[in-house]
């Protein structure tokens, strides 16, 4: 199933905003991991936001 590019950055707004996570991600909307990081980087993208940094210690 396709998404729009509007679903893709909300995906992508969710996963950013840590509401879910990629593994979440991709069971919830049937997508592998990789295309939901790819939607969570086409969200930082367009909205010029900062990467992730993965873990703090």
């Amino acid at each position: 199933m396709g998404y729009t590019r509007e679903e893709r950055l909300d995906i992508g707004r969710q996963i950013y905003n840590n509401e879910l996570s990629k593994s979440d991600a991709a069971i919830k909307y049937s997508i592998s991991e990789g295309t939901a990081r790819d939607y969570m980087r086409l969200y930082r993208d367009v909205n010029s936001l900062p990467p992730k940094t993965g873990f703090k210690r």
